[in-house]
């Protein structure tokens, strides 16, 4: 690969300014090898360009990122694996694009077919007081869906054991899905256990078919190597696997109604979206509110959401009455409850949490009494 030594295609320059953005605002002070490669690629004409030729949705640059990841876990042997583990302190990014250019035909091609599937078991750790929150606010049953399910890791929350440190755990001691999670701010509701799920299923456009051996390691090829989570996603994987999550193939909206219709009578349908919601145009955005507001006619349904600052615009108000924090230099998402009943929603700002899942800063002040 080289570097680029002279004017550049406008479309190279949009494409470098969105990894310099992801190396400043995602990776910077959370993952330093994913910051040092992000930063190499912005000046890497060549390699934009194999970006460029790929499919919009692989212009993003997680996927590229994990193409690479995904060769190093099929076995291709090259030194940035030993980098990824940590058992190697070399320079990242030079073998970055050594490797790339070695292995262009084969980059190209994922490029092509796959697209970001994170599916991040560590935010459960941030959903758990949430739901625990929502259970004190009712007297009814939950029933879980998660919309932008991915491979439903998250449908099995409860299988998890979440730790607080000294604020507490919840979930089972013995789980072999361990997740670790700071309290940076304020007194979130940790129980024991979760609050009983009496039903649970997914809803993806593209679910990860955790049976397929090459599915399963996109999904860790999606994990950022040197934040601490690989062994944990490949950990719920297995757990995953001895029971399939439900989840639904479909658009989301388009989905959605047929599987809120399925859940057991009397159940309050918890719609949850993690950094999926994001991935939605406006007009669908407002097409899934009117979806939930539309379903509340016949059921209590409450969103959980953790999304990006802005994303979710009935809590917007709550938001921008609130001093946003910062922890280890990276931005706090918003994690809210959105209330509908009758026809109406009633919003609530619970906290703001990391991406995924490593610290939580709780904002709520008590259930929502009006809902029971």
């Amino acid at each position: 690969m080289t570097k680029v030594v002279g004017p550049r295609d406008a479309r190279n320059r949009e494409l470098a300014d969105l990894w310099r953005w992801f190396a400043q605002n995602q990776f910077r002070g959370y993952s330093p090898i994913y910051q040092r490669i992000a930063e190499a690629v912005a000046d890497d004409d060549e390699l934009l360009d194999l970006v460029r030729a790929a499919p919009p949705a692989a212009h993003l640059p997680l996927v590229l990122l994990a193409a690479a990841h995904f060769l190093l876990l099929q076995g291709y042997q090259h030194p940035l694996a030993e980098v990824y583990a940590g058992r190697y302190h070399a320079d990242p990014a030079p073998l970055f694009l050594d490797l790339c250019q070695r292995r262009r035909d084969d980059m190209a091609a994922l490029l092509a077919t796959r697209h970001t599937q994170t599916n991040e078991c560590g935010r459960s750790a941030v959903l758990g007081p949430a739901l625990t929150w929502l259970a004190s606010s009712f007297d009814r049953p939950l029933a879980l869906v998660d919309a932008g399910a991915s491979a439903g890791l998250n449908l099995v929350c409860d299988r998890y054991h979440l730790d607080y440190g000294e604020r507490g755990a919840t979930g089972p001691a013995q789980s072999t899905v361990k997740i670790d999670c700071r309290v940076v701010g304020g007194d979130p509701p940790i129980a024991a256990m979760l609050p009983p799920l009496v039903a649970r299923m997914g809803v993806d456009r593209s679910p990860v078919d955790l049976t397929n051996p090459d599915d399963a390691r996109w999904l860790l090829a999606c994990v950022w190597p040197d934040t601490g989570r690989l062994g944990r996603t490949e950990a719920a994987i297995r757990l995953a696997q001895q029971d399939l999550p439900v989840v639904v193939a479909g658009d989301v909206n388009e989905a959605l109604p047929a599987v809120l219709r399925a859940l057991p009578a009397g159940a309050v349908a918890v719609v949850v979206t993690t950094w999926a919601f994001a991935y939605l145009s406006i007009e669908q955005r407002g097409g899934f509110l009117r979806l939930l507001e539309a379903e509340s006619h016949h059921r209590t349904v409450a969103w959980l959401s953790a999304e990006g600052i802005g994303t979710v615009s009935p809590l917007a108000d709550a938001v921008a009455r609130t001093v946003v924090p910062q922890h280890d230099h990276t931005d706090a998402n918003v994690l809210g409850a959105v209330i509908f009943e009758g026809g109406e929603y009633r919003p609530h700002l619970l906290g703001f949490v990391h991406q995924h899942g490593s610290w939580i800063d709780w904002r709520a002040t008590g259930a929502d009494s009006s809902s029971r």
